[in-house]
């Protein structure tokens, strides 16, 4: 089993997720990012469950899962999954790594 940890950029990238929502939909803020986090934590018994990031044309060394409409950028190293990035999938991610 891995442990899941995230990054300071991906702790901002949630903060900014949620007010995003909430803006629109206070009630479904909450629930969104709960959903979000039950999805990350299949990392823990399946690190290696995304794709690697080149395939997605990205030079970083990562791997890459999709949830909904964001891309969750994340890394494994020994018997820890980084979390580096959340982001949309329509903004431009490859400029934001």
């Amino acid at each position: 089993m891995h442990n899941i940890r995230y990054t300071k950029l991906a702790e901002n990238d949630l903060a900014s997720l949620f007010q995003i929502i909430y803006a629109d939909k206070p009630d479904s803020a909450i629930d969104f990012l709960d959903k979000l986090d039950i999805f990350i934590s299949l990392l823990e018994d399946n690190p290696y469950m995304g794709i690697a990031c080149k395939e997605k044309k990205i030079s970083q060394d990562c791997r890459v899962l999709i949830y909904e409409d964001y891309l969750i950028f994340y890394t494994v190293k020994n018997d820890e999954v980084v979390i580096i990035r959340i982001l949309n999938s329509h903004h431009d991610y490859r400029n934001n790594l």
